[in-house]
């Protein structure tokens, strides 16, 4: 076999393993509540050895957000790449859509051992999630400052108000209870984002051309889990 093909062969299969690892944890943890589950106990619900499950999630934390790296990226890929006349926060209106309101939010709402119920579970997640928030925003004031024309505290304000509404989306999706809930939470997210759009009322910089799309698709999947 070429080299080429057998590491995209071992490639893939670390991507199903670090997938079958993830979701046991998932239905572990909506079972039996995250404090009462081990990484034992995980790693045997996944079929794997102790040992392997640390080498893909050193600790148990890492397993409920096993999904930010991705998810960042695509944050900062849809921002920055976004077609000509596309604003910032236009941009990043329709992310939000597109991980986690509508089907993401109703998978979410079934999934008991999802990201959003977890956190608003768990003060500990929730001081967890709050970092993550912490670190999507650094990363995305160095974006706006390259692409959106702010710059210095500007894109650092900006940046936190935009971490600020999925942090807010995020808990208001957590703590729902029923289906019916999820259009008030759909709402609130888009009074926020219009209370936002004076601040970027215009972008200072002319974004890249995509291929006339809003943004790249990838291979993201959304933030919930099924």
């Amino acid at each position: 076999m070429p080299p080429k093909a057998a590491s995209g062969l071992r490639e893939q299969k670390k991507a199903r393993t670090r997938s079958a690892i993830a979701v046991a944890a998932a239905d572990l943890f909506g079972r039996h509540g995250y404090p009462n589950v081990t990484m034992t106990q995980v790693a045997a619900a996944a079929g794997v050895a102790d040992q392997t499950l640390y080498n893909y999630f050193p600790t148990k934390e890492s397993l409920v957000f096993d999904k930010s790296d991705e998810f960042e990226q695509h944050l900062i890929e849809t921002l920055t790449a976004r077609a000509r006349g596309i604003s910032v926060i236009d941009a990043y209106a329709a992310w939000l859509s597109q991980f986690l309101l509508g089907e993401p939010a109703r998978r979410a709402l079934a999934s008991p051992g999802g990201m959003p119920r977890l956190v608003v579970a768990s003060d500990a997640l929730h001081r967890g999630f709050l970092d993550v928030a912490h670190r999507m925003a650094t990363r995305l004031a160095g974006a706006l400052s390259d692409t959106g024309g702010f710059a210095g505290p500007a894109a650092v304000a900006a940046a936190d108000a935009l971490l600020a509404v999925l942090v807010r989306a995020v808990e208001q999706l957590g703590a729902a209870t029923d289906e019916a809930m999820l259009d008030d939470i759909a709402a609130r997210v888009s009074a926020a984002i219009d209370a936002l759009r004076p601040l970027f009322a215009e972008d200072r910089r002319p974004a890249p051309r995509l291929e006339n799309r809003l943004f790249r698709t990838g291979g993201c999947r959304s933030l919930t889990r099924t």
